[in-house]
């Protein structure tokens, strides 16, 4: 039943958001955080390298391992265990006095980081039914607001007595908060759709759209991650600069606005669905020819700013096509990502070795050029 008065009415979305931006909070801060424990560990930087690669195999499988399973028993149920899952990885994480019993930690958080975001996801879409679309702008936004936000705990962790490890025991106390909070919280819609309203979820879920979004996702993510991973090593080597750094931090920076924006005008999503990654498309081509540092800023921060459209605008159809089935849906979203990332991650190396920064760049824009053409179809597939 939906509930009046706004605390009643947004309990439930402010304990997803929470959950959401923790999720970014972990990913950023494990990043910032991994030159510390490789120096603890003393660790290569192929060491580091595969430690990093942890979390990221357990947040691709996790969803292939249980994607289809909160529709079956419940999101309260998993977000309740997966959240205090957390809390045990971080305890892990924080005792743990070698890279292994470390990596096991890792692993296990990636893991539960994994099942809450697509869980948190479609429980949103699931209670918020009218509002949904403008949400998933906001909850997007959180993810990179966490991200941005972890590397300042990090920095001011390290400058305390316990190092790296109080980043995560504030996780692990956070985590034990949003425990309790979703413990205590009914999960019920807190809002109800008219009865005139057509109710897609009767139609049962819609395979050709489900594969659109995760194609879109496959391709948006993987050039995403190897945008990040080689941004710092392009900016170096075209544009004689040491502050990649300062690139990639105004790439995530640029998503914040964007997302939040994305929920804003939600009910124009046919069109942002397709001109989000075309205008990634056309900055980080464009990013191939500026020739001066501060040009380059001024481009990564708008193909951040597109960038941080795609993923908003795909969750909005979710409900469109999952026929009720939210969770696995998002999950099967989730997967393609993983992949996206992985596979074109690794391709990278072979593109660069071919072609150079450059090329390998105008290729990834390539890629984002097919992805908007996918996309434009989305809103003209009919479940």
């Amino acid at each position: 039943m939906g509930k009046t008065g706004f605390w009643q009415r947004n309990d439930l979305s402010l304990l997803f958001l929470l959950s959401i931006f923790m999720n970014g909070f972990e990913t950023g801060g494990y990043q910032a955080a991994l030159l510390y424990i490789g120096q603890e560990f003393d660790l290569s930087i192929g060491q580091q390298g595969i430690l990093a690669s942890v979390q990221l195999f357990a947040t691709m499988i996790a969803p292939l391992l249980l994607g289809p399973l909160a529709d079956r028993i419940g999101k309260k149920i998993m977000l309740v265990l997966f959240t205090a899952t957390r809390v045990l990885s971080a305890a892990v994480i924080m005792l743990a006095t070698e890279s292994l019993l470390f990596a096991v930690g890792i692993f296990t958080l990636g893991f539960a980081c994994s099942i809450v975001q697509y869980v948190a996801i479609a429980g949103m879409q699931d209670a918020y039914p009218l509002t949904r679309n403008r949400r998933m702008g906001y909850i997007t936004a959180m993810f990179a607001l966490g991200a941005v936000a972890a590397p300042l705990a990090v920095g001011i962790s390290m400058e305390g007595p316990g190092g790296w490890r109080s980043f995560f025991l504030l996780s692990g106390l956070i985590f034990l908060l949003l425990t309790v909070g979703l413990v205590r919280t009914e999960f019920l819609p807190r809002e109800l759709l008219a009865v005139d309203v057509q109710d897609v979820s009767s139609k049962g879920m819609y395979g050709k759209g489900v594969a659109f979004l995760c194609l879109i996702m496959f391709l948006y993510v993987g050039v995403e991650n190897g945008v990040c991973f080689f941004l710092s090593n392009f900016m170096l080597d075209t544009l004689a600069s040491a502050r990649g750094y300062l690139a990639l931090s105004l790439f995530w920076l640029a998503m914040i606005p964007s997302r939040f924006l994305c929920g804003l005008f939600a009910k124009h999503r046919s069109r942002l669905i397709y001109i989000a990654p075309l205008g990634a498309a056309l900055m980080l081509a464009l990013l191939t020819v500026v020739q001066s540092e501060l040009m380059a800023f001024v481009v990564v921060f708008a193909l951040g700013f597109f960038c941080g459209g795609v993923y908003p605008n795909v969750l909005t159809y979710v409900a469109d096509f999952a026929g009720g089935r939210t969770a696995t849906v998002t999950a099967a979203i989730t997967v393609a990502t993983g992949v996206g990332a992985t596979i074109i991650s690794a391709i990278f190396g072979f593109l660069h070795a071919g072609f150079g920064f450059t090329g390998a760049f105008l290729i990834l824009a390539v890629f984002l050029g097919m992805d908007g053409l996918v996309a434009w179809f989305v809103p003209r597939l009919r479940p």
